[in-house]
């Protein structure tokens, strides 16, 4: 779990684990300057300290990141091993966090077929309506035309990948696809899965 991918379970609590470490690393840099610096020339008015001040804003936006991942917590287990159980050959994605300037939500997990997608959002902050028009807007400026639909309900959405699974065939049956220039080797669903995190922190 620690080396978990983004779109795989426990992606956030290794991301928190991650950021944690790279954030402390980002303050102890120039926190190093400016003491040594301070100690070299006897005063913290020399150049070591303004090259200390701007090696604080990588560190900083490093910390806003940080705090974005502390807030967010990964799928219980229990409920990730009853979805892992439905997966059969769908295409799948987990704990994903969509922002925008307007609102966030937070999708526990995406399952793809065809030209269906099924998000699971159980956050009660999270609106599925915006959830759903967020990520079809932005599916549809990259040229994915597919149905979205999200629902909060972890039986009702096992249910629909049992559903799609059983239907997988006649889902993918007559949808035409050409491998596009850069993501070489990724097949539509990847492709549309790529996009999908690629909206997500």
């Amino acid at each position: 779990m620690l080396k978990s991918r983004k779109g795989e379970w426990g992606y956030f609590r290794s991301q928190r684990i991650r950021r944690l470490l790279i954030t402390m690393v980002l303050f102890a840099i120039p926190i190093t300057i400016l003491i040594t610096g301070a100690l070299y020339f006897g005063s913290k008015r020399n150049v070591m300290t303004i090259v200390a001040m701007i090696g604080l804003i990588p560190a900083s936006m490093s910390l806003v990141n940080l705090i974005m991942f502390l807030m967010r917590r990964s799928l219980p287990e229990e409920e990730y091993r009853t979805l892992k159980a439905h997966e059969g050959n769908l295409t799948v994605a987990y704990e994903m966090y969509m922002t925008s300037e307007k609102q966030n939500a937070l999708i526990d997990c995406l399952v793809i077929c065809g030209n269906e997608v099924v998000g699971l959002v159980t956050d009660k902050k999270t609106d599925r309506r915006f959830a759903k028009d967020h990520l079809t807007k932005m599916l549809r400026a990259d040229g994915m035309q597919v149905s979205v639909n999200m629902l909060d309900d972890i039986r009702k959405f096992t249910d629909r990948m049992d559903t799609l699974n059983a239907r997988a065939d006649e889902l993918r049956s007559g949808i035409r696809f050409t491998e596009r220039q850069g993501y070489e080797g990724y097949g539509r669903e990847d492709l549309i899965r790529h996009f999908a995190l690629n909206y997500s922190l």
